[in-house]
């Protein structure tokens, strides 16, 4: 069975409609993050209005499929520059709709690091009407540098992960349009852990509702609404709105 790219995994827009087999995309994308007031009045300029530029791509055969992404953060400030790093695979189990999945996140700022691997299993299948769904399930490995913090947390094993996607590409009246929703969930997490990274609860979660509009075949913009409770480094919720351009080549 020929299976689909899973292009919408992307740990920060996840914004790419699913391609066919042996396909590829590659695109440039750049916007900017509006957080809304609960994330600036705990982050300060971390999360405020912050501008962002990110090169992805996407590949898959019939052997499995490949995203990566790689952003840069805030690249007018040199104190708050950041840069984040997401590889996501699959790799398929036979004709069947399973997959072996993996996930490397890193994020960087100059004054912290965090890599997160994500080793499990996934399902995802492309039904008659376009609509992709994905489930994946996974252990959570993590290794980071929260020494500002006054922490010395030495990563491993912190606990399970899940996520789900949907998305579906539309048209209105001549104009073509895609949706995307995904929301991944944290849970059975370290105690040191949570307390240095500022998640603070053990059930964590966060998502992204994304509406793109492919204005041509290479020239897209999009409007994402991004949201998190107990996780992205608060504890309870915050929320934002980001505005990007992309085009792909």
């Amino acid at each position: 069975m020929m299976k689909t790219l899973n292009a919408t995994l992307v740990a920060a827009t996840m914004a790419c409609a699913c391609l066919p087999a042996h396909a590829g995309m590659l695109a440039v994308e750049a916007g900017l993050m509006d957080w809304g007031s609960q994330a600036e009045d705990h982050f300060g300029k971390g999360k405020s209005e912050n501008s962002f530029i990110k090169i992805k791509g996407a590949t898959g055969n019939a052997f499995g499929d490949l995203y990566a992404h790689v952003q840069l953060e805030d690249v007018e400030d040199s104190e708050m520059i950041g840069s984040e790093i997401n590889i996501v695979g699959q790799i398929n189990i036979g004709q069947s709709d399973f997959n072996w999945y993996g996930q490397v996140f890193n994020k960087q700022k100059p004054v912290w690091s965090e890599t997160n691997t994500l080793l499990g299993l996934s399902w995802d299948k492309t039904y008659d009407n376009g609509l992709y769904a994905q489930l994946a399930v996974a252990g959570h490995i993590v290794t980071a540098d929260y020494k500002h913090f006054d922490g010395d947390f030495e990563g491993g094993f912190n606990g399970g992960y899940v996520i789900y996607t949907l998305s579906k590409g539309f048209s209105l009246g001549e104009q073509a349009f895609s949706m995307v929703w995904w929301q991944e969930h944290y849970f059975g997490r370290d105690d040191l852990y949570l307390s240095l990274s500022g998640d603070g609860e053990d059930f964590g979660l966060n998502g992204s509702a994304i509406l793109r509009w492919h204005a041509t075949d290479s020239l897209s913009a999009s409007l994402t609404y991004k949201y998190a409770n107990n996780n992205l480094g608060k504890e309870g919720f915050h929320d934002g709105l980001f505005y990007g351009l992309q085009y792909t080549f």
